[in-house]
């Protein structure tokens, strides 16, 4: 029986040894059975920032800077979109993978380390085994495997590994700057994937005195030359992360806002719940609303406290009798520490930070089953081998992991699970609304909607502002409008702004119901030039009062959002159009040429390109646009307006350029796709107006222009089945759609 002591014990029957690639093979097939349903899960959460809108990484860029808050990450995502565009499989396919090199990696590390306490190397290899099929099924790993954007757990976890590896397989009489040197290369590219790698030394250091100097420190001090390298480097990198790369990644500013002291009050709970996590992993959880704790003397800090410290306490004065649990559990502490520790980090819990420690843990999982087995066998008749119990383990755990990907699979069903969980936090339920948003399920989301507001009544006006977003969708002006009212309580500008926008939105939205709107050009307030949309006869009087109770308030409603922030262009571009519709728009075009004379305002140059363009002045909107473009070249509204304008003055070259810019500052911006796609079409560049359309769809799978376009190019190129499965999309959202039943009797459908 195993004993877990310090000193090897004698070496037993030793058959020949298992093949390595026969382990290795095995390590693969169990990560892919316990991940196998995860190739579909969609992009979601940070997903949306880090893939979607990152146009150097829709736009496969590889100009990145190593000094870049993980840049290693972003490349990796860049090469993904080369490859697959935004088809999901290749990214779980690719993190798949990286967890399965980690996984290797643990294998030769574990094999190496339990070689310090154990002769037989049969068993050395069987434990490393399940050491790291441990690592690779258990199901708290399934946020940093499932979930596209925690890719940075994994690729700095493999330069961890690989560091660490390096210094374990080096001969102990060899340690010295040269190794030094060699292991800070993967530690470079570790801290260039994500920062918490910033823990190598001191893990390295950890093994080094409990494994090589027997629990003193006396024997490392023949090892400084490796260590003196860290000594002087660490601070730097610990000071360039805190002061840059955290608030340079996924997110932006990663900084939380509680103190460093109640943020490691917090942490003392936030360790116990991932303690908990790895022993049970039952109730996981995307987005935990955990309560901040902001005095010592709670008592579920104290309880947090005394455990944690007996257990460090503990792990201590194991190091000699017991060094693999000793070293398990100090590794864990370690690298949990840049996130769990006094440094605030804007959430307090994920499961994903736990990918790392685990790498540590998971190396003490066998011979903690050899202790239990051990024992049993020895108070009862039962007889137990450790292999067989470690396997059942495993069963479970992989079992755990495909169940909690089955809940991934479906964005719905995920943050369902968050808001059940969670359910007095806000975020989980506006990501349940987006989510059913985006299936065009309006009635779940407003009933999403309600429930927050009877949960969570404090944040009554931010859920207001969504409910007015989702009455718009179903046609409840009236009931957006008063919605949209009760947020113009908001007291920062942003949100002020964003209120008065919403709400002139709202106007807007029930004129557009009310009206058809007449053509670019034409004098909007003429009765000619309007009808309503019912096809009722107009009267002036009719139009008025309409205006008057509509259209005069939205612009009102615009003009205070400008007001409040003037860099409000989607609001501005709003003011325009009705100023335009009211017949206001000539003074305010000689209010911005005033200001134009003076300096090149963007607000001026955007108003009056504007202008042009609905008076059809094509050449005088470019002219202003390209001025509005030299203000601020960051704004996509500006691009797709100065797009349409050339494309009406017959550049179609022009226009397309310009539309490829506005994807660039927004890779979602779905009106710019379609129209670019459809200059492509008409050049009969049918490649490109394919990945277009396709981004279209990717966004609204029932755009009816979108798969109407595609179904012709379907058809031109004699590909039926793709062309019918664009048809059917439209008419099952528009039954009678008369291109879309022209084409099918065309194509003999």
């Amino acid at each position: 029986m195993s004993t877990m002591t310090g000193k090897p014990r004698k070496k037993q029957s030793n058959p020949k040894s298992l093949s390595r690639w026969l382990i290795l093979a095995g390590l693969g097939g169990i990560a892919f059975l316990a991940y196998y349903n995860s190739f579909q899960v969609p992009l979601v959460f940070d997903d949306i920032l880090t893939i979607q809108r990152n146009a150097s990484v829709r736009f496969g860029e590889f100009g990145y800077s190593l000094l870049d808050a993980r840049s290693v990450l972003f490349l990796t995502f860049s090469l993904n979109s080369v490859w697959t565009g935004q088809q999901v499989w290749s990214y779980h396919l690719v993190n798949l993978l990286f967890h399965i090199l980690n996984g290797v990696l643990l294998f030769f590390i574990a094999e190496s380390v339990f070689k310090k306490i154990e002769v037989d190397s049969r068993r050395c290899r069987i434990y490393a085994a399940l050491a790291a099929a441990f690592f690779l099924v258990h199901p708290i790993q399934t946020e940093s495997v499932t979930y596209i954007s925690s890719r940075s757990e994994l690729l700095s976890t493999l330069f961890y590994l690989i560091g660490f590896l390096i210094f374990v397989k080096w001969r102990e009489d060899r340690i010295g700057l040269a190794l030094s040197l060699i292991v800070l290369v993967p530690y470079f590219f570790g801290m260039a994937s994500k920062e918490p790698a910033v823990t190598l030394p001191a893990t390295i250091f950890l093994y080094d005195f409990i494994f090589l100097s027997g629990g003193t420190t006396r024997p490392m001090l023949a090892r400084w030359r490796f260590y003196a390298l860290y000594l002087v480097g660490v601070p730097p990198a610990i000071y360039y992360i805190l002061t840059y790369a955290v608030r340079g990644s996924i997110g932006g500013n990663l900084v939380g806002n509680l103190s460093s002291a109640h943020y490691l009050l917090t942490q003392f709970r936030v360790i116990v719940r991932y303690i908990y996590l790895v022993l049970c992993p039952i109730g996981q959880n995307l987005d935990y609303d955990f309560r901040p704790s902001l005095s010592l003397f709670e008592p579920s800090v104290l309880v947090s406290l005394a455990l944690l410290s007996a257990i460090v306490v503990a792990a201590f004065r194991m190091r000699k009798r017991w060094p693999m649990f000793s070293f398990s559990i100090l590794w864990f502490f370690i690298t949990l520490a840049p996130t769990s520790s006094f440094i605030p980090v804007l959430d307090i819990i994920y499961e994903h930070r736990l990918y790392l420690p685990m790498a540590g843990l998971c190396l003490s999982f066998p011979w903690l089953i050899d202790a239990l087995v051990t024992g049993l066998r020895a108070r009862s008749s039962f007889k137990l081998a450790t292999v067989p119990c470690a396997a059942v383990v495993l069963c479970l755990l992989t079992l755990g992991t495909v169940l909690r990907n089955e809940i991934w699979r479906d964005e719905t069903k995920l943050f369902a699970d968050g808001v059940a969980k969670s359910p007095h936090k806000e975020r989980p339920y506006n990501l349940l609304t987006y989510a059913y948003f985006k299936k065009g399920d309006y009635p779940a989301a407003i009933n999403t909607i309600n429930t927050a507001l009877q949960n969570i009544p404090e944040k009554r006006l931010d859920f207001m502002e969504t409910l007015g977003s989702l009455y718009l969708k179903t046609g409840h002006f009236d009931e957006a409008t008063a919605a949209f009212k009760q947020t113009l309580a908001h007291k920062e500008p942003a949100s002020l702004a964003s209120a008065y926008n919403d709400l002139g939105v709202s106007y807007l939205y029930k004129w557009q119901s009310l009206y058809s709107s007449p053509a670019i050009g034409t004098h909007h307030l003429l009765p000619a030039a309007w009808q309503l949309a019912s096809g009722e006869p107009l009267s002036l009087e009719r139009l008025t009062a309409d205006v008057n109770s509509i259209l005069r308030p939205a612009a009102e409603a615009f003009s205070k959002a400008v007001e409040v922030d003037h860099t409000f262009l989607s609001a501005l571009d709003s003011f325009i159009n009705i100023s335009y519709d009211l017949g206001t728009a000539p003074q305010l075009e000689t209010q911005a040429l005033a200001v134009l004379k003076d300096r090149n305002d963007f607000n001026s140059g955007y108003t009056v390109g504007k202008i042009a363009l609905l008076s059809r002045q094509f050449q005088r909107a470019h002219e202003f646009f390209e001025r509005a473009e030299e203000a601020r070249y960051d704004e996509k509204q500006v691009f797709f307006n100065d797009a349409l304008a050339l494309g009406l003055l017959g550049d179609k070259d022009g226009a397309v350029a310009k539309y490829l810019r506005a994807i660039r500052v927004d890779p979602m911006f779905v009106e710019a796709h379609h129209n670019v796609a459809q200059l492509y079409m008409e050049r009969g560049d049918f490649a490109s107006a394919i990945d277009h359309f396709a981004e279209v769809l990717h966004f609204d799978p029932n755009h009816v222009s979108a798969n109407l376009n595609l179904a012709r190019i379907y058809a031109a190129q004699g590909n039926k089945v793709a062309a019918k499965q664009c048809l059917d999309r439209i008419l099952s959202v528009s039954p009678g759609n008369p291109q879309a039943l022209q084409l099918y009797q065309t194509l003999g459908l």
